[in-house]
């Protein structure tokens, strides 16, 4: 992870914004700008003159390196922005077009922000850049959209770029797309369990974070079922497991509280449909690495009901904001259960107002979406910027039993959703990031005119407190 790779970057005076003269409204927008940003920001100062309030324009060759990379094809800037945001990435990873820095929809997301009179730049988060980036976007900037997809990166440590993000929103009051603690919640599977309650919630969902209670747990839940068990880490599948009562032992089913820890299991891993064949003894000691490093190192295990109609397929809603804008069907192959790609599953996608799928917008986008933050413990946080859910068929849910589909979530995702084959959505997103910088500007400046306020309310208490006593004494 702290690999250095040598590479070659473009000079510094590629990436200046072009200031030029500016019109007289042109002039007065970003005079107005430079306003807020001093009731915002203050006037912070760093050890370094690289700052995207200045446009780029006293970035050093060395700092450019560091920072922005190849941007070539980005458009640009506009020489009076309604405001500022910066797209950060990371270089490396397996989220890059071959000879590609930066990722396939990082530069067009940016595009569309600047087609929208808005400064975007994309800028590259490193352990060894961290303390250049936070200087730079400390003044002026109204928001970060992070594009850095779960992976190993050679100089990125996780847990620093996670405070970085912090530290832009909680100190410097970037507005945070999204927010990392955000992000770690919808990406931990017991965000499942937290969901329960809603309507496309599976009830029948619990989650583990130690030895003693999955132990306890799964021979008794399994007993009157099949199970699906979800490791924490992990993805396409990788650590999910359908565990059943071998192929004519069904009737096994429902006729005990608690099976015994030599019960024969079926096993079938979703990465790849593979079989595994243990007994209950072997399987709940072989899971119990999952759980390693508890629950503050993510360490958890998810364990819920087995939902057959998985045989018919996931269906991934892609969301922007509070927007749904695509809907795609992932079904598995001919005799399997698992929906990824690399599983032989077949993809098709459909608009988000197919009439096959009224029922699950109305249950969620209608139903659910308002309590989806809440239930996760960040209702203060908007909604990510681009984010998926996907969705199982399954029996119907008491008490709104009526023969019709219901959909259950089985996972969310907004760690970084590509739109790399679906690039005619920048503007969308461009849109809804604006709208979440200027509602976030807003609430900050209503915050430090209220603050600014405040030391005169008190002056004036104390004023009319004085005023009251000098009365009491004449009396």
């Amino acid at each position: 992870m702290e690999r250095k790779s040598a590479r070659s970057f473009p000079r510094a005076d590629s990436h200046k914004m072009n200031m030029g003269k500016c019109s007289s409204w042109a002039c007065s927008a970003a005079m107005a700008l430079n306003v807020t940003a001093t009731l915002l920001w203050g006037n912070a100062t760093a050890s370094t003159s690289c700052r995207a309030l200045d446009g780029n324009q006293h970035c050093s060759h060395e700092e450019a390196h560091l920072l922005f990379g190849n941007t070539s094809g980005l458009l640009p800037q506009p020489t009076a922005p309604m405001g500022r945001i910066i797209v950060i990435g990371a270089r490396g990873g397996d989220d890059k077009a071959p000879g590609m820095e930066h990722r396939k929809d990082t530069i067009p997301i940016c595009n569309s922000l600047i087609e929208q009179g808005w400064w975007a730049q994309p800028v590259f988060y490193s352990d060894t850049a961290a303390d250049l980036l936070l200087a730079y976007a400390a003044e002026g900037v109204d928001g970060y959209i992070s594009r850095v997809n779960p992976d190993v990166y050679e100089d990125l440590t996780v847990s620093k770029y996670d405070k970085l993000l912090e530290t832009l929103h909680e100190t410097y009051g970037l507005a945070a797309m999204a927010h990392p603690k955000l992000i770690q919640k919808f990406g931990a599977k017991d965000a499942l369990a937290k969901i329960a309650p809603l309507r496309t919630g599976l009830a029948d969902t619990l989650a583990y974070y130690d030895v003693e209670s999955w132990r306890d747990s799964l021979p008794k839940t399994l007993s009157q079922g099949p199970r699906v068990v979800k490791q924490n880490r992990g993805s396409q599948g990788e650590g999910i497991w359908i565990v059943r009562l071998p192929a004519g032992n069904e009737s096994l089913y429902r006729k005990s509280q608690r099976l015994p820890l030599d019960t024969p299991l079926d096993l079938t891993e979703a990465v790849d449909n593979h079989k595994e064949y243990m007994t209950l003894g072997e399987f709940l000691k072989f899971a119990e690495r999952y759980l390693e490093g508890g629950a503050e190192q993510g360490g958890q295990l998810i364990d819920q009901a087995f939902m057959p109609r998985i045989s018919e397929g996931e269906v991934r809603v892609l969301m922007i904001g509070d927007t749904p804008v695509e809907i795609l069907h992932k079904k598995p192959k001919e005799g399997g259960v698992s929906a990824t790609l690399k599983s032989g599953a077949v993809y098709t996608k459909f608009a988000p107002n197919a009439s096959a799928f009224e029922r699950l917008m109305h249950s969620f986008v209608d139903r659910d979406l308002h309590n989806l933050l809440p239930v996760l413990g960040m209702a203060e946080q908007p909604l990510p910027l681009l984010w998926t859910a996907d969705f199982i068929l399954g029996a119907p849910k008491p008490p709104w039993i009526d023969g019709q589909d219901y959909y259950f979530i089985g996972e969310l995702n907004c760690a970084c959703v590509g739109i790399t084959t679906q690039l005619h959505l920048t503007p969308i997103v461009a849109q809804q990031a604006i709208k979440v910088a200027l509602s976030n500007r807003e609430k900050r400046l209503s915050g430090a005119a209220a603050a600014a306020a405040a030391p005169t309310a008190a002056a004036a208490a104390a004023a009319a407190a004085r005023s009251r006593n000098v009365r009491n004494h004449e009396l």
